[in-house]
């Protein structure tokens, strides 16, 4: 199953646009690192070596790529972060050692790609300063939503912050034991909609 998965997210990129068009032999040139094998990666973030950064960039490229020329994506990913792109990318490589980076990106997009923004209809600042960061109206509805599978939240489920969403992801931080710094940083994204697979294509 999760073989068709992937070959399906290949063939939607390749029908997407006449960019993603293959040669006449199904094939196209990966450029750059990501013809690195996964461990190479691995190894990079364990060690904490500079050319970590090297991947986060290839990664940043891939995803914009995506974003351009997929059909009904106006992101690739909801809500997650470079940073925790890069968690579930060692983790998959870990799992998969035999992979090279570009395909197990391949594959953890297609993971992703129920979940990627389809349309850009706004996002809410959340918190001040350099702290400040934006949240798409649709994950904050699948935040509502989830609480409210939870019992722990009673409110509309608008895409919008509110006193009772703020109350319900404190129980929620303090059921789960994570620690208080932003109301939705993605320690608690990934509590709420990863490990709980909730899924939406808003």
């Amino acid at each position: 199953m999760k073989v068709n998965i992937i070959l399906l997210f290949i063939i939607v990129l390749a029908t997407a646009s006449n960019a993603w068009a293959l040669d006449k032999n199904g094939k196209f040139a990966i450029k750059g690192i990501g013809n690195i094998p996964c461990l190479e990666f691995v190894k990079m973030i364990e060690q904490d070596n500079p050319q970590k950064f090297l991947f986060a960039g290839w990664l940043n490229g891939y995803m914009t790529a995506h974003n351009q020329h997929l059909k009904e994506t106006f992101d690739i990913v909801s809500w997650e972060n470079i940073e925790t792109m890069g968690t579930y990318l060692r983790n998959h490589c870990k799992t998969n050692p035999k992979l090279s980076f570009f395909q197990a990106t391949t594959q953890l997009l297609s993971e992703l790609y129920a979940q990627r923004i389809v349309e850009f209809v706004g996002a809410e600042n959340l918190g001040t300063g350099q702290q400040s960061k934006k949240s798409y109206f649709q994950v904050i509805a699948r935040v509502q939503k989830h609480l409210k599978e939870l019992k722990i939240y009673d409110g509309k489920i608008d895409g919008r912050m509110s006193k009772k969403l703020t109350d319900a992801l404190d129980f929620f931080r303090n059921q789960q034991g994570i620690p208080h710094n932003n109301f939705l940083d993605q320690r608690v994204l990934h509590a709420l909609l990863r490990e709980n697979k909730v899924n939406s294509t808003n």
